[in-house]
């Protein structure tokens, strides 16, 4: 038995939030948003709104996609780095607006390679026959984690809100599905890219202080250099091993869906991978790094499009926080 991914949806907000717009938060320009990472725009949810939220609509619009009713799916997995709330999981805020009680949810934190990671586990359910129909969303409220100090402006320049979202079933042809899935991860790296608070790692008595959010402690923390070194080659590195393990060249691959992390990064994943700029996708310029939902929300445009099409073999390529990184191989 073989798996593949049988409905994709969407969801991003409907307020545009342009480089100028953040100048009026943070000490920075329009010049030099686009000069070093490509954004000119993102998009912000409304400040009651949760993750959750954004992860329903996507949802309901996969399952739709997928022909299939909400009652349909027996495994939620639900990856976020932007919580509802601290505990439980946000998998089960979003199980119960769904209307899904009884049926297992996974949540995991995988950060940018969140997708990857679920299509892996879902693959493993499905080719077991331990479930049928195995919805994965990806949802991120990133416009409540900007810090527009000149210690957070770095990543707070590119954060925008949405939410993207699959479901993956059994396939009756097996040309067709999830070729492959690699994953991996260094947490030698974990400290480039962080939140120190709140936590149990701070080697104190508390979870989270007064001083932890007077210091910034509480916004994420970047080493953009060895971010982007690492990314580049943990992107680019996956996405020749995907072609190793299949047998397969660049010329097999009709698009390649990488990670949007900032369009530099992107540029320079796709000049060391060698793909043709035009079976690309790319639509960071227009809705930022919206963390664990761009590649759902890329893949679905990228259908919608018409871009990939049914049998099309699409690559996808994620780097994350952790460090983790992955590649998934799929025939539409």
């Amino acid at each position: 038995m073989t798996s593949r991914i049988l409905g994709t949806g969407h969801y991003v907000p409907d307020k545009v939030v342009t480089n100028f717009d953040l100048m009026k938060i943070m000490d920075t320009s329009n010049e030099f948003i686009v000069e070093r990472t490509g954004v000119h725009r993102r998009r912000h949810a409304p400040p009651e709104t949760a993750a959750s939220d954004l992860g329903v609509l996507a949802a309901r619009a996969a399952v739709a996609d997928a022909g299939l009713q909400m009652k349909d799916i027996d495994l939620l997995i639900m990856n976020t780095i932007t919580p509802d709330h601290a505990d439980p999981g946000t998998a089960f805020f979003l199980q119960a607006k769904l209307g899904l009680p009884g049926i297992p949810a996974i949540e995991i934190r995988q950060q940018c390679a969140g997708l990857i990671y679920g299509l892996a586990i879902a693959d493993s359910f499905i080719k077991a026959g331990a479930y049928r129909h195995v919805l994965i969303v990806c949802a991120e409220m990133l416009s409540k984690r900007i810090d527009g100090s000149y210690d957070g402006r770095n990543i707070g320049i590119l954060l925008g809100d949405g939410a993207g979202a699959v479901v993956v079933g059994a396939s009756d042809d097996p040309k067709r599905g999830i070729l492959s899935t690699i994953l991996h991860a260094d947490g030698t790296g974990a400290k480039a890219l962080y939140t120190a608070a709140p936590g149990s790692g701070s080697g104190r008595t508390s979870y989270i202080t007064k001083e932890d959010v007077e210091a910034g402690s509480v916004h994420f923390r970047m080493d953009g250099k060895a971010v982007f070194e690492n990314g580049v080659a943990g992107m680019s590195g996956a996405a020749f091993e995907s072609l190793q393990v299949n047998g397969l060249t660049l010329d097999d691959i009709d698009v390649l869906i990488p990670h949007q992390a900032n369009l530099r990064m992107l540029e320079a994943v796709v000049a060391k991978v060698g793909m043709p700029k035009e079976r690309v996708f790319v639509n960071v310029e227009e809705y930022g790094n919206m963390a664990s939902a761009c590649l759902p929300v890329a893949l679905d445009q990228a259908r919608k499009s018409g871009m990939v099409k049914d049998g099309k073999s699409v690559l996808l390529v994620a780097f994350g926080s952790g460090f983790v990184w992955a590649s998934a191989l799929l025939r539409m």
